[in-house]
């Protein structure tokens, strides 16, 4: 079939339980584009908006393998109805329009704004097609969703990596005043590691040559992270090898790379994050982070990454994935975003990445811990709020407070801790508080309150279908989202129940306005 291209989007009609086609486009000035798709005609429960805005002005030839009647409309906008408003929405958590998103990617500060990437398949609700979406925050809360960034071409996917500003234009393609932005991804054919850049502040991005700038190593390598050690006076990367082995390289140019190490990460795989912090005691140390949340804290010397105490976890859930900290940010701050897996009813979207975190490092008895709080710019959404202090929840007798149907974050201080079992509901959602046994389980999910259980303190931010939990200063933190922590808000309150006299001296509920509330 020829189609002569006058809008941005071919909308094709899809059913997310239908068979796979093979969708192919192409013209003679651009890349053959190919794409996994389930179309169907007779009973679509999706519509897939295919940015085709490239072709524009071309006739391009779409077939399909298996061959079908190929029926599409086309469009210069997504009109999706009640966008941001539908069921199982995320209301304080971006989420993609439409369609499948995974690991956050590139993430950056530059030219006063905050730009994510992110893993992306517009196709469906599942993962595939791997492209890198691309949204704009200037107050890391409310994000703008823009055009695609990268999409697959003959090198393969699209799939994971990183941002850097080439500040001292190395690559030599600054154009005026405004320093080049340098995307780092994998591609799959075979898995090297690519550079794609921008010379207009991320207006337009265009790869950069035919080559990797990292040849595979080992099969399967993947997911870049660049950032500049001043250890070295170098470039730093962080790559995953295979197993639980990640490789340290390092660069003068930003192109071409040296193996300086293979490192053990163990109990993690994919995604890396390195990147320098700044303890609470003054010392500066480096941290090696993997797609599961174990770390490792350490310095960078000559010969590579040196870790100076035992692997850890951040994260004890099993929502929470592939987090990456902003490059290039202000002030010293170190903010990180994960990707919240969840497959809910609908065909439309599936993933929503978390609540952004402020990481700080403390150190205690030699020992040093990351921390993860919600930034504190969650407080400009602050609606309504109820502040409450020493609440007694008596035993036997419980507490009830009513709430109104929306997101909230809560914040509650135990001190001392009571040898009591607490329970909490809100929306419907249990959680189970042990505190003679210092545990807390959510879900199917139990984890330690406290590293230091004489104080008891958690934040907990829940949106319509998940909730994240914030315990002991932060280093403990856990993402769920799944069938139990959807909000009945039928159940429009919070309730606390205690086997034994419970006083709990602090009690924060925030109400939280939508992010796409304008």
């Amino acid at each position: 079939m020829k189609i002569e291209i006058k809008r941005k989007y071919l909308i094709f009609p899809v059913n997310t339980l239908a068979s796979i086609k093979k969708i192919s486009i192409s013209s003679r000035e651009e890349d053959t584009y190919c794409l996994d798709i389930r179309l169907d005609n007779i009973a679509p429960d999706f519509f897939a908006y295919i940015d085709v805005s490239r072709f524009i002005g071309k006739t391009v030839s779409v077939s399909t393998d298996p061959q079908m009647d190929l029926s599409y409309t086309e469009s210069d906008i997504m009109d999706i109805p009640m966008l941001y408003q539908e069921p199982y929405r995320p209301q304080v958590h971006f989420s993609a329009k439409n369609g499948w998103i995974n690991d956050p990617n590139g993430l950056i500060y530059f030219d006063g704004k905050y730009h994510m990437f992110y893993q992306h398949n517009p196709c469906e609700n599942r993962w595939g097609n791997m492209h890198w979406g691309h949204a704009i925050s200037t107050d890391l809360l409310h994000w703008e969703e823009t055009d695609i960034a990268l999409f697959p071409d003959k090198t393969g996917k699209m799939f994971s990596g990183s941002a850097i500003v080439d500040e001292k234009n190395l690559l030599g393609l600054q154009k005026g005043d405004t320093p080049t932005v340098l995307l780092y991804y994998t591609a799959t054919h075979p898995f090297s590691q690519y550079i794609a850049y921008s010379t207009d502040a991320l207006k337009t991005i265009r790869k950069y040559g035919s080559s990797p700038v990292v040849p595979c190593v080992v099969d399967g390598n993947r997911d870049p992270k660049v950032v500049f050690c001043a250890e070295w006076d170098a470039y730093a990367m962080a790559l995953y090898l295979e197993e639980d082995i990640y490789g340290i390289f390092r660069s003068h140019d930003l192109v071409h790379w040296e193996l300086v190490q293979r490192i053990e990460l163990p109990g993690d795989n994919e995604c890396p994050d390195l990147f320098p912090m700044i303890a609470d005691n003054g010392s500066r140390k480096w941290v090696l982070i993997g797609a599961h949340d174990r770390y490792i804290i350490g310095e960078m010397r000559g010969d590579g990454f040196h870790s100076v105490q035992e692997v850890q976890s951040l994260h004890y859930g099993n929502s929470a994935y592939a987090g990456q900290t902003f490059s290039g940010l202000p002030n010293g701050r170190v903010i990180r975003v994960d990707w919240d897996r969840w497959h809910l009813p609908t065909p439309k979207i599936s993933g929503q990445m978390s609540f952004p975190t402020e990481l700080s490092l403390r150190e205690m008895d030699g020992i040093y811990s990351i921390c993860a709080l919600p930034i504190k710019e969650i407080e400009s959404l602050y609606d309504k709020s109820v502040l409450l202090k020493d609440l007694t929840v008596c035993a036997g007798v419980p507490e009830k407070i009513p709430l109104i149907q929306t997101p909230y974050l809560i914040k509650i201080n135990i001190e001392p801790a009571a040898p009591a079992q607490l329970t909490m509901k809100i929306f419907g959602i249990d959680i189970f508080m042990n505190m003679a046994e210092n545990r807390l389980k959510i879900s199917d999910i139990s984890m330690p309150v406290s590293l230091t259980p004489d104080k008891w303190e958690m934040v907990m931010l829940v949106d319509r279908c998940s909730v994240e939990l914030y315990l002991d200063g932060g280093k403990i933190y856990c993402g769920t989202v799944n069938k139990e922590t959807c909000c009945d808000y039928n159940l429009a309150y919070l309730e606390m129940a205690s086997t034994a006299d419970c006083t709990i001296k602090d009690l924060e509920l925030h109400a939280l306005k939508s992010i796409w509330e304008r």
